[in-house]
């Protein structure tokens, strides 16, 4: 299949497995939701609309960075990748959803720059007095400690739970120096144990991977298009949704919902 074209025809869609549904999401997701700038909705702070194509644009970068890493066989980067697009999928959900999302996102950006501020403040022994006093007073800020962004308490409400468990799951089988992660890399054989750099996923851990993706990328565009008004390629992006929806049912079938979930 074609990595780009201007359109795809019904049957591409109906007829497409995981890679090409990805191959195309990737290909037709800018027209998704438009070239040009819409006003935001009444009395909505603009910065909000800024923020959920932003997050909608770094989605889209993750996945075509994911499509690369599975078309090289890279099983493990293409699953540590899926994190971050869930990540994003959260994200939208939340921008759209919930009115404190702007004031949520200031404060755990305030708190991650003090965090690093008072870590250089231990390192930096050669400061003017006066860098050294502007320094302390940021780190003491104003007396209200800003707080960090809980991934958890971002996605509580959601209609998306699976999101937030699966995030937690690669954080822990994958993405993160855990024992579980590093346990995928010896690989024993007949005669001797060796060192996989590039193991394979399971097939069940596949289709958890590739169906989440497809899930966030659809939830992330499918919210941003509601919240604006996008009504463009309607019919195009209805038929990867319902494609997904075969496709997904028929890894239920096989390999049972939330497979991993169960065998941890």
């Amino acid at each position: 299949m074609p990595l780009m074209s201007e359109t795809y025809t019904p049957s591409a869609i109906e007829d497409a497995d995981w890679y090409d549904w990805l191959v195309i999401f990737n290909d037709r997701a800018r027209d998704f939701i438009g070239e040009i700038a819409l006003d935001p909705p009444h009395r909505e702070d603009p910065r909000v609309q800024s923020a959920k194509f932003a997050i909608a644009a770094r989605a889209f970068n993750l996945i075509r960075s994911a499509l690369i890493l599975l078309e090289r066989g890279e099983q493990l980067a293409f699953r540590i990748l899926a994190r971050g697009i869930i990540e994003c999928a959260m994200h939208m959900d939340a921008a759209c959803n919930t009115s404190e999302y702007l004031t949520i996102l200031f404060e755990d950006d305030k708190s991650s720059r003090v965090s690093r501020g008072k870590l250089f403040q231990k390192m930096a022994t050669n400061l003017s007095e006066d860098a050294n006093r502007e320094l302390q007073q940021f780190v003491m800020g104003e007396g209200t400690k800003p707080r960090s962004l809980n991934i958890g308490e971002l996605a509580r409400g959601s209609d998306f739970p699976r999101y937030q468990l699966h995030y937690r799951q690669i954080s822990a089988d994958t993405e993160h120096v855990t024992w579980t992660s590093l346990c995928r890399h010896p690989q024993e054989t007949f005669d001797r144990i060796r060192l996989e750099l590039d193991p394979q996923l399971e097939n069940y851990e596949m289709f958890d991977t590739v169906s989440l993706i497809a899930l966030s990328a659809m939830t992330i565009v499918k919210q941003l298009r509601d919240s604006l008004g996008i009504i463009q390629n309607e019919g195009e992006f209805s038929a990867l949704g319902r494609r997904y929806l075969e496709l997904y049912r028929e890894g239920v079938a096989e390999f049972g919902e939330q497979p991993d979930a169960e065998e941890g």
